[in-house]
C-alpha cells in the first residue's frame, strides 16, 4: 500500500487539535519517537500502569457514579507508609466528595494538592483536570485549573491516582497548600480519605504478570463474550489480512455484542508460527499488542504450516506455543482458530491440496489440544464444508471471507450469524475505512524513513534546529482519525438496534 504524504497532510489538519493534545487521551498508545537525541528514553511508567493497574483500565475507580463507600479510610495529608501500607510501592487510588457551593461552581476554581510522592494523576466527577507523571515531579505541588462548568452545585467527587516508586509515598503535602478555592471561597482537603490499593510496583516491573482477576485467570469462563471496551487483536497470515479487509467477523461481532468493542489488525502477509517478519526496528508482538491494548487475541495459524506433514506437527506446536507466550504476556483471553479444509482446484494444471486434507485435520486437532491446555477458546474449521472458498489456491476468495466469518461468529457466540443486509453491508464500509486507517498507521510503507534506517536522511527530518521529526508526527495524527471513525462506527450500529 502506497503511503499518500499529501492526502495525510489532509488528515492532519482535521486531526490538529487532538494530536496536539495529551496522547493519553486516546485508546492507542503512539509510537515512541526518536527525534536525535542519545539519552535513553525514562521508564514508560503511564504506560505500565495503564497494562496493569485494574483501576486504571478505562479509568474505571475515576468514574464519576463509582461507589468507594467500600474503600479503606486514610486521614489526608500524609505519606501512607505510616497510615496502614508500610514498605508498599506502586499505586494507590484516593477519592472524596466534597459539597460545593453554587457561588465557588459557577466560576473558575483552582484545586490544590500540595507535593506529592511520586507522580499523580486527578480527576474532577470523573473528568481527568491534571497530571504529573514524570520521575522529579514529587518535588511539585500540585495546582490544576478547573474551568467553569467543571464543578456542580453540591456533591463533587475528587479523585487522585498515585503512583510511587520508592521511599515515602503519598499525599503527604510535604510542600503547597491541600485546598480547593475559587470566587473568594476556600475548602480544606485535608482529613479522612477513601483509598484502595492497585498495582504494586513489583506487580508493574514483573514482565508478563497481570493483575488477578478471575476473568484473566480463567479466561473467557468457558464461552466467548465482549466485554466493554475490549480491544480484539487479530493475528495470523494472508487470510486474517484479508480478513481485515474484508471486515465481516468485525461486522458480525460488533452486531451482536451489546458491549462495544474495538477491533485492530496484528496480521502480516506470509506469517507463521517459526517466523513473522518485520521491518528494522518494528519491534515484538508485544510491543504492538500493549501499545494497541489488546484484551482478546483471535489467532489463525497452521494453513501453510500443516503443507510441512503431520511429521512436523511437534515442530508446529513448539513454535505455536513460544507464539502465545508472548501473546499472554498481554492477555491470556485467546481464540485460536484452525486452519480450512483445502479445495480441490478447477484448473488441472494447479496441484491438487486437497489431497494435504489429513494434515489439516491432524493439525487442527493439535491446535484443539493446544487451547485446552491453556484454556483458550477454540473454534474448529476442519471439518467445515469449505467448497467454494477458495479460487485457485489455499487463500480465501470474497465469498469464502464471508463464509469463514460465519462458521468463526456463530461457533464463538453459539448464534446464527446476521444476514447480509443493506445496513450490514453500509456498516461494513464503515469499519473498511477505519481498517485502512488503522493498516496506515500501524505498517505504513515507507517504514526505513519512519523508525528504520533512513532516519537520518533529509526528506525523514525537520530542517529546522531543534524541532520535532515531522514524518512521525503525521503518522500520529491518524490516531484520532481512527478514533473518530470508531464514533461513526457505532453511531451506526446503534441505528439498527
Amino acid at each position: 500500500m502506497f503511503f499518500n504524504h499529501r492526502a495525510l497532510y489532509l488528515f492532519m489538519a482535521l486531526a490538529t487539535v487532538e494530536a496536539e493534545e495529551s496522547s493519553d487521551r486516546h485508546r492507542i498508545k503512539p509510537r515512541p519517537v526518536d527525534n536525535g537525541g542519545s539519552a535513553p528514553p525514562a521508564r514508560q511508567w503511564p504506560e505500565l500502569i495503564r497494562i496493569h493497574d485494574p483501576g486504571s483500565r478505562d479509568d474505571g475507580w475515576a468514574r464519576e457514579d463509582l461507589d468507594h463507600a467500600n474503600w479503606e479510610i486514610m486521614k489526608l495529608p500524609t505519606h501512607w507508609e505510616q497510615a496502614g501500607l508500610p514498605e508498599y510501592d506502586g499505586v494507590v487510588w484516593f477519592r472524596r466528595t466534597i459539597e460545593v457551593p453554587g457561588l465557588m461552581a459557577s466560576g473558575e476554581a483552582t484545586l490544590e494538592l500540595g507535593a506529592i510522592d511520586d507522580m499523580d494523576v486527578t480527576w474532577v466527577n470523573g473528568k481527568r483536570v491534571g497530571s504529573h507523571e514524570q520521575p522529579g515531579d514529587h518535588f511539585t505541588p500540585r495546582a490544576y485549573k478547573l474551568g467553569p462548568g467543571s464543578l456542580k452545585p453540591g456533591s463533587n467527587n475528587i479523585t487522585i491516582r498515585v503512583f510511587d516508586h520508592g521511599h515515602g509515598g503519598g499525599i503527604a503535602q510535604t510542600h503547597g497548600k491541600f485546598q480547593l478555592s475559587g470566587s473568594g471561597q476556600n475548602i480544606p482537603l485535608a482529613g479522612p480519605w477513601h483509598y484502595k490499593v492497585g498495582a504494586s510496583l513489583q506487580l508493574l516491573l514483573t514482565p508478563g504478570k497481570r493483575p488477578l482477576n478471575p476473568r484473566t485467570e480463567n479466561p473467557f469462563g468457558g464461552e466467548f463474550y465482549l466485554e466493554a471496551n475490549d480491544v480484539v487483536a487479530m493475528a495470523g497470515s494472508t487470510n486474517i489480512v484479508k480478513q481485515f479487509e474484508f471486515g465481516f467477523l468485525e461486522t458480525l461481532l460488533t452486531l451482536d455484542s451489546p458491549q462495544r468493542a474495538y477491533f485492530r489488525d496484528l496480521a502480516w502477509q506470509a506469517d507463521t508460527v517459526y517466523l513473522q517478519q518485520r521491518p528494522r526496528n518494528f519491534g515484538s508482538h508485544l510491543d504492538l499488542l500493549r501499545r494497541m491494548g489488546a484484551s482478546i487475541i483471535i489467532a489463525n495459524f497452521g494453513q501453510v504450516e500443516a503443507l510441512n506433514g503431520a511429521t512436523h506437527l511437534p515442530q508446529f506446536l513448539t513454535a505455536y506455543g513460544e507464539l502465545l507466550d508472548q501473546f499472554e504476556k498481554c492477555t491470556r483471553r485467546i481464540v485460536l482458530v484452525s486452519p480450512h479444509r483445502f479445495e480441490k482446484p478447477g484448473d488441472h494444471l494447479l496441484p491438487d491440496l486437497s489431497q494435504r486434507n489429513g494434515d489439516i485435520t491432524a493439525y487442527s486437532e493439535g491446535i484443539r489440544q493446544l487451547a485446552k491446555q491453556r484454556g483458550y477458546l477454540y473454534v474448529d474449521l476442519s471439518q467445515v464444508d469449505s467448497s467454494g472458498w477458495t479460487s485457485s489456491s489455499s487463500l480465501l476468495n470474497a465469498e469464502g471471507q464471508w463464509l469463514w466469518a460465519q462458521n468463526v461468529a456463530s461457533q464463538l457466540t453459539g448464534k446464527v450469524p446476521k444476514a447480509r443486509t443493506k445496513h450490514f453491508d453500509l456498516l461494513r464500509q464503515q469499519i473498511g475505512r477505519k481498517n485502512l486507517l488503522w493498516r496506515q498507521h500501524w505498517r505504513p510503507t515507507n517504514w526505513s524513513f519512519l523508525y528504520g534506517n533512513r532516519q537520518q536522511v533529509p526528506s525523514s527530518r525537520d530542517h529546522r534546529p531543534g524541532q520535532p521529526r515531522w514524518f512521525p508526527e503525521e503518522v500520529r495524527a491518524i490516531i484520532p482519525l481512527i478514533e473518530q471513525a470508531e464514533e461513526s462506527i457505532w453511531k451506526m450500529r446503534n441505528q439498527s438496534q
